[in-house]
């Protein structure tokens, strides 16, 4: 007698399939590897829609070309949701202020290399706040008090390894020997990728739920990558070490080997106001801290890149909120001519 509240598995044994992980750009030997085919402040292609989720107040989606590589490489699709402004329950006290939350969210399949889990990590928590923090400058809070406004990021597909345990480039400043130099570590820029993208897609959301705003946040991302070619003896290092550095904008894991990206930064960016909402860098860079030293550093060097990515990644977001204006406008013109 079989028993009915017992999911029985089969009668005959099964072998579940097991297939062979796809190679990635950056196991590819240097000869077939991919090079950046694209000048160093040349931007990719930006898709971005809104008013795509009707459940949600405000949605909007973003995805960036993939590039052409020898397999199957990855890129970056997101997809953002905003709820609110919403009155608060009544038994929560009082706020000036709107509140703000922000929950960045990996889909599990969204990274190439490993499958996510659906409980958030670390390094979801940490994208969530920085991607509030960026957010928070931009919007009027103080015009809803009492309520609330959720931001919902979902990332479908990005690049590099989105959040693995990578080690920062083994660079420290002083070169020569036992002083420092080049190893053969690296910056994955994948997540710094997903941030700015996660900006610039959320602040088109927030702008298409209608939601008053000082100016639109734009992300933008540079990156320290080193010469191909480059390189010399240790003793000559240091004195090398400008003319090896080159500041590449919306850097891709798949176009760069896996050593050299030095560092990189991403921002957020409000062009109108001329302001920073949020700075986040990853890497070992030197500085200059002579005050008479009118040579720019490696660090001004790339935050202005990281600038004038989101500068233009800003004139996506105004075509992309301009769209849905027109068609807002076009809607109640037809309404009106209806009635």
């Amino acid at each position: 007698m079989a028993d009915r509240r017992r999911v029985v598995g089969p009668t005959d044994g099964t072998t579940p399939p097991v297939f062979s992980p796809s190679p990635s750009s950056t196991s590819l030997p240097p000869s077939k590897r991919v090079c950046r085919d694209r000048g160093p402040q040349d931007l990719r292609q930006i898709f971005l829609k809104t008013s795509l989720t009707p459940p949600a107040v405000g949605s909007s989606f973003l995805e960036l070309p993939s590039p052409p590589t020898y397999s199957n490489s990855s890129t970056l699709k997101l997809t953002c949701s905003v709820f609110g402004p919403r009155a608060l329950p009544h038994s929560a006290p009082f706020f000036p202020q709107a509140r703000l939350s922000c929950e960045l969210k990996f889909a599990p399949f969204a990274s190439p290399l490993k499958r996510r889990g659906y409980v958030r990590d670390h390094t979801e928590r940490d994208l969530s706040v920085q991607l509030a923090t960026a957010l928070q400058r931009s919007i009027l809070l103080e015009k809803y008090p009492k309520s609330g406004i959720d931001v919902f990021v979902t990332v479908l597909d990005c690049e590099g390894e989105a959040g693995a345990v990578t080690g920062v480039s083994s660079f420290h400043a002083g070169g020569g020997k036992g002083g420092g130099g080049w190893g053969g570590g690296g910056v994955d820029v994948g997540l710094l990728g997903v941030l700015a993208g996660a900006i610039t897609c959320a602040s088109a959301a927030i702008a298409d739920a209608g939601i008053e705003c000082l100016d639109l946040v734009s992300g933008g991302v540079s990156a320290l990558v080193r010469k191909p070619g480059g390189g010399g003896d240790d003793d000559a290092m240091g004195q090398e070490m400008e003319d090896e550095l080159v500041v590449v904008q919306d850097p891709s894991p798949e176009e760069h080997a896996p050593g050299d990206i030095v560092a990189a930064c991403a921002v957020g960016y409000m062009a109108a106001r001329e302001e920073l909402t949020e700075v986040w860098m990853r890497g070992v860079v030197e500085t200059s801290i002579d005050t008479e030293d009118k040579t720019e550093d490696n660090l001004d060097r790339m935050m202005d890149g990281a600038i004038m990515a989101a500068a233009q990644a800003r004139r996506v977001l105004n075509e992309g909120v301009a769209e849905r204006l027109l068609f807002a406008m076009n809607m109640a013109k037809h309404e009106m001519e209806i009635t």
